[in-house]
């Protein structure tokens, strides 16, 4: 019965979906009545074509995926809130096919407690389920008490947050809108309009060790200004942060020390990120990011870059810069292309994508992501080409 209602859902049409139940994207719709409780019920289905392709535009592997997102909420009192959030892929291709272990790749290695679960996998095809939002939120006046399966937002910036040290996501894994949470424990005081604390732990999970730290914010002189302390494993971790502006452009930072770990390595990430918008709805971004334990020198082998980050560990290369540029051409029609430069290796990244939204609820999106790379000479790895089409509901 579960699988069948599962896969009902996967395959359902966007007109079936929509009736009577379901609010419109992007609101909350609550059903409450006399003697009932408040629920909140969201979500979307997405239909992804992905083509992979050699650094020659040869050996073409295709793999598709349909992916469905559930959002419940219950509100039984004003201060209390319920939520499990639930995400489900069929997947289908060559990626499944050619990637050992694809199964286990899908389990998000931030959390502790295996909320997963493959319904069915063959040599192609696989359907995996998880519940990756399973908390409840308990506010009493200025105190807050968040326990189970959420998303720590410390960081500020947009493509790389070093003081994101529970839940780090990965900025190439674009159809993951929410990115990812771990299983944790979080108390929050507010002590001032403009001040608070919040403290939160976390058990030690597949990507990291135990992680309990301390977060004070306030604002001054324009400027939110973030202080982070704890224990990151066994590592000793301090972090600063910052949000504000240089006159009419956005400026925001962070910087993330951690202790020697078992191998005498010490570790410092440090993003500086700038954004403004121009006339003409021109939208510019540009990020840099340090890593100290970085690559900074030409690639050997630069296939076997490894682009799964933690925490301690935002990109494989030291010297790190990212631009964006986003245009709406249209109210319907946007355009976007991010460049990342990574000086001592070479290595490149063009990020190009167009959406268009088709209907109420529905955009299609044309991703691209190429690769390149210095070892003899500089030379392109690979390419991937994306197809989406998303309704939301």
């Amino acid at each position: 019965m579960i699988r069948a209602w599962l896969l009902a859902v996967f395959l359902a049409l966007p007109s079936g979906i929509q009736a009577q139940v379901f609010p419109e994207a992007g609101t909350a719709t609550a059903f409450q009545e006399a003697g009932r409780k408040k629920i909140v019920l969201n979500g979307y289905v997405k239909e992804m074509q992905s083509l992979s392709f050699s650094g020659n535009m040869q050996d073409l592997m295709s793999t598709n995926l349909i992916h469905n997102r559930l959002n419940t909420k219950w509100l039984p009192a004003e201060n209390l809130t319920f939520a499990l959030e639930m995400r489900n892929r069929l997947i289908w291709g060559d990626d499944v096919k050619n990637i050992p272990g694809y199964g286990e790749l899908l389990r998000n290695a931030n959390e502790k407690f295996n909320l997963s679960r493959i319904w069915f996998s063959q040599s192609s095809l696989i359907m995996h389920s998880n519940i990756d939002r399973l908390y409840a939120d308990l506010r009493i006046k200025k105190i807050g008490i968040k326990a189970g399966r959420q998303r720590i937002n410390w960081g500020v910036a947009t493509t790389w947050n070093p003081n994101d040290i529970f839940n780090n996501y990965n900025f190439l894994d674009f159809d993951y809108e929410e990115r990812p949470g771990s299983d944790a424990l979080r108390l929050s005081a507010e002590l001032s309009s403009f001040s608070g604390i919040e403290i939160a732990g976390s058990p030690a999970n597949k990507n990291n060790g135990k992680v309990l730290a301390a977060k004070y914010f306030f604002n001054t002189r324009g400027y939110d200004i973030q202080l982070i302390s704890g224990i990151f494993g066994n590592r000793f971790t301090a972090g600063l942060g910052w949000a504000g502006s240089l006159g009419d452009a956005g400026f925001k930072g962070e910087a993330q020390f951690f202790s020697k770990n078992s191998s005498g390595q010490y570790q410092f990430n440090l993003c500086l990120e700038g954004d403004y918008l121009l006339p003409g709805s021109w939208y510019v971004n540009g990020s840099f990011l340090y890593n100290n334990n970085g690559l900074d020198s030409r690639i050997l082998q630069p296939e076997n870059l490894n682009f799964s980050f933690t925490p301690a560990n935002l990109m494989p290369t030291r010297w790190n810069f990212i631009g964006t540029a986003r245009k709406e051409i249209t109210p319907l029609f946007s355009a976007s292309l991010s460049l990342l430069y990574a000086p001592g290796t070479h290595l490149l990244l063009a990020l190009p994508g167009l959406r268009y939204n088709l209907a109420d609820n529905l955009d299609a999106d044309l991703i691209w992501q190429s690769f390149f790379a210095e070892a003899e000479e500089f030379k392109a790895l690979n390419h991937r080409g994306f197809i989406r089409f998303k309704y939301s509901f």
